[in-house]
């Protein structure tokens, strides 16, 4: 019986195809609107979010800065104070911090830039190679998603022992050496300053066009610049600061740890070591914070959206009822003899909301293909994977069946309702 219902169904729709593509369009709007909207705000999350983590969604940025005043009337004879080698964070700070919170805080990535330069060969004035330096901690390297192509990554010890040690990049080292094995060997920098540097390379680098930026095919690749990294102290000491603290650095958390718990657990540490600092005091924030915002907004705005969008499959739903309707009207003799026959009115009832399920049915289909399709497309021209989600999918399906087993219900329950010989007498 059931499937008998589905083919009278079928053959109802098909003797009037554009009736019912007209009373399906709304739930083919609406169904698809959803989709779209669903899958592009989910996949714009979903890219949000990579992007925040591998700008160091698992870090925690931390910054000495100055006490402000409290109150208005300071702020007239306030005056910004002078750093002092006391009142950076020193390396003890952040052992003693890591001892403290070690299943939260791993490491600390710190950077400071010395300057630009060139390296040039001795032995062939024409090979030379433009650089960038940069001081760094041995953690920089993994906060920059950065990974060693040869020899090794700077230590602890050359940063304590402020080494004339580097890191070079392999599209330098290929290009400057020619083949020949940079680890070991003796880079003279000459700096945009004056100055001139010797460093040993000790490792090399995969260089990374999504982290330094897309390659500028205008400039020769021999006057391409790349990135020299040494030790951050050694940076210090060049600078002519010789100073071995911090006043801007990213501390490395632990992936199983919470972001948000670990700085509040800095924060409280560092108020700790800085209470007796009239001047300045450490400040610390996360971009798990600044990416739960964004989210919250993005949420709202989808719910608001799709919200309107479902409006369209109340329309749908109307529609659905209203084709049922006149369905009913037009078939009343029909209902007539079928229940002069015998026919219950349970089945002429299942026989008519099965007849409305099918057809928001198909309009739910033809919506899922089109939304489908669409957010593909939307999410290439917006340079975003955006593939609907099997619970978009599953969603959409079941509310379209629910749109045509609620909607078809009332002129179902009219239909099983009619009188026999009023229906047959019906013209």
């Amino acid at each position: 019986m059931f499937w008998e219902n589905i083919k009278e169904a079928v053959t109802s729709i098909s003797s009037n195809k554009m009736r019912s593509l007209l009373t399906m369009l709304g739930i083919i709007i609406g169904i698809s609107s959803v989709i779209i909207i669903t899958t592009i705000g989910g996949s714009i999350q979903s890219t949000l979010t990579a992007t925040m983590n591998s700008l160091g969604g698992n870090m925690v940025q931390a910054y000495v800065e100055a006490r402000y005043p409290e109150n208005d009337e300071d702020w007239a004879t306030w005056e910004q104070p002078e750093m002092t080698d006391s009142d950076y964070v020193t390396q003890d700070m952040i052992d003693g911090l890591i001892e403290k919170y070690p299943d939260e805080v791993t490491g600390v990535a710190a950077q400071n830039y010395l300057g630009s330069g060139t390296i040039k060969d001795d032995a062939d004035s024409k090979n030379y190679a433009n650089v960038n330096i940069d001081g760094i901690t041995p953690e920089y390297l993994e906060y920059m998603k950065l990974e060693m192509h040869a020899g090794r990554n700077l230590t602890k010890a050359d940063n304590q022992g402020k080494k004339r040690v580097c890191l070079i990049a392999d599209t330098m080292a290929e290009r400057y050496f020619a083949g020949k094995d940079p680890i070991g060997e003796t880079l003279s920098v000459a700096t945009s300053d004056g100055g001139i540097f010797d460093f040993v390379v000790v490792g090399v680098y995969v260089y990374n066009q999504a982290l330094f930026g897309k390659v500028d095919t205008s400039i020769p690749e021999k006057d391409r610049v790349t990135e020299l990294m040494i030790p951050l102290q050694t940076c210090f000491k060049l600078q002519g600061t010789d100073r071995t603290g911090y006043d801007y650095f990213n501390l490395m958390i632990d992936p199983l740890a919470d972001v948000n718990q670990a700085t509040t657990d800095v924060l409280s540490y560092f108020d700790e070591m800085y209470a007796n600092n009239k001047n300045f005091h450490v400040s610390a924030y996360n971009m798990a914070s600044d990416l739960g915002m964004i989210n919250t907004v993005l949420n709202v705005i989808t719910i608001a959206v799709s919200g309107i969008a479902a409006i369209s499959l109340i329309v749908g739903g109307v529609g659905v009822m209203n084709i049922m309707l006149v369905s009913v009207t037009e078939r009343t003799r029909e209902i007539g003899i079928r229940k002069a026959l015998g026919a219950k009115k349970r089945v002429i009832l299942q026989q008519f909301v099965i007849e409305a399920a099918v057809t928001s049915t198909i309009g739910g289909l033809a919506g899922i293909l089109l939304g489908s399709l669409a957010s593909v497309g939307i999410g290439m021209l917006m340079g975003i994977d955006a593939p609907p989600t099997v619970s978009a999918v599953l969603v959409s399906f079941s509310v379209s069946v629910g749109i045509g087993l609620v909607f078809g219900y009332m002129p179902a329950s009219r239909a099983a309702g009619l009188n026999p010989i009023d229906a047959l007498r019906s013209e």
